[in-house]
């Protein structure tokens, strides 16, 4: 194993042997939840429960300012769903961190406060779980859903069987391919390589992905069993308007090319700044048909930052022009001018 752990990684401490440990710990981090969504996450967990033998439920509050949601999580659990309240705000970092150190299972599932697991999450990844030792994490397909809950993409199909995947490394650390509600890790793996890295502040989790792939082999459930909720409130949904999901994914790239083998560091590490910067750039698109100059010029200089090559700098160059004569001219010239060229266009 490489020694990946850092002063940026928290050290995830072993627990003493306890013949009663259950095999898996819910740990629902919150921070000013809203209700509904807690409630429906809460109630997708216990519709699955197999006892408080097998599985730890808890719920870990992040310094909300109206305290942790206890009523609600009485009203629908009773006791059977503990309530943790953090004195003070951690962070994402920071609170995803408390909620390894206080999961006392031997496999962890960190679910937001606004996602769902769906009929058999528990079922199918423990059969797999069991069958494959070795994983150190473990994850299903998954789906997207709006604020309402309506599906709105599917994750890609990694393999058509449940499995170890091969070549997963490569795939993680140059594409966008898992979302955290449909991923369980092994305790253990967190102690080995350490927690959430506290530098990066909007793509630790696919850092953290990219690092257990780089030491452990981990094993896919093709049903869709998890859904992500993006909506108006998300950490990154706010942080695509910012550019700060992008120049973050910049930071992790160089943290991640020293996971992979020597041979094949530099191809990857490039094929992943392309893959970023062409998203990067897809975001500015739709930030500037939707009239966000500013969020679409923060994406534009994430753009460069991750790779200024080629294509992609092109792209990024017309945009850029396209920006500024809707500052000088405003959005009316510009509807103007595409107008006349619609109509001057050969048939």
């Amino acid at each position: 194993m490489a020694p990946f752990l850092t002063e940026k990684m928290q050290v995830i401490r072993p627990l003493l042997p306890d013949a009663t440990r259950p095999f898996w710990s819910v740990m629902i981090p919150t921070y000013k939840p809203r209700a509904d969504y807690l409630e429906e996450t809460l109630k997708s967990v216990l519709q699955q429960d197999p006892g408080s033998g097998q599985m730890q439920i808890e719920v870990v509050d992040d310094g909300s300012p109206n305290g942790a949601p206890v009523e609600l999580v009485r009203r629908l659990a009773d006791d059977r769903v503990s309530v943790h309240r953090e004195p003070a705000n951690n962070g994402l970092a920071g609170i995803w961190n408390r909620c390894i150190e206080r999961a006392r299972g031997e496999w962890v599932h960190i679910l937001h406060q606004d996602d769902v697991v769906l009929p058999g999450f528990y079922d199918h990844l423990y059969r797999g779980i069991s069958c494959n030792p070795q994983a150190g994490m473990a994850f299903c397909r998954f789906a997207i859903s709006d604020a309402n809950g309506h599906w709105k993409e599917l994750a890609p199909l990694e393999r058509s069987t449940p499995g170890v995947l091969d070549g997963w490394l490569e795939r993680v650390a140059t594409d966008c391919r898992v979302q955290c509600p449909a991923v369980v890790v092994r305790r253990a793996t967190y102690e080995q390589l350490g927690g959430f890295r506290a530098d990066l502040v909007s793509v630790l989790d696919i850092e953290m992905w990219v690092r257990i792939a780089a030491n452990f082999p981990v094993f896919y459930e093709p049903q869709i069993l998890a859904f992500f909720r993006r909506h108006g409130t998300n950490q990154s949904v706010m942080d695509e308007r910012t550019g700060a999901n992008m120049q973050d994914m910049a930071r992790a790239i160089e943290v991640w090319k020293d996971y992979f083998p020597a041979h094949c560091r530099e191809q990857l590490e490039q094929q992943s700044r392309r893959y970023w910067s062409g998203i990067a750039l897809m975001l500015a698109q739709i930030f500037f048909s939707n009239e966000d100059v500013v969020a679409c010029t923060s994406q534009l200089r994430a753009a460069k930052t991750l790779w200024n090559h080629g294509r992609h700098r092109s792209r990024r160059l017309r945009l850029e022009a396209k920006v500024l004569l809707h500052r000088v001219l405003g959005e009316r010239a510009i509807s103007a001018m595409r107008e006349v060229r619609r109509r001057i266009r050969p048939a």
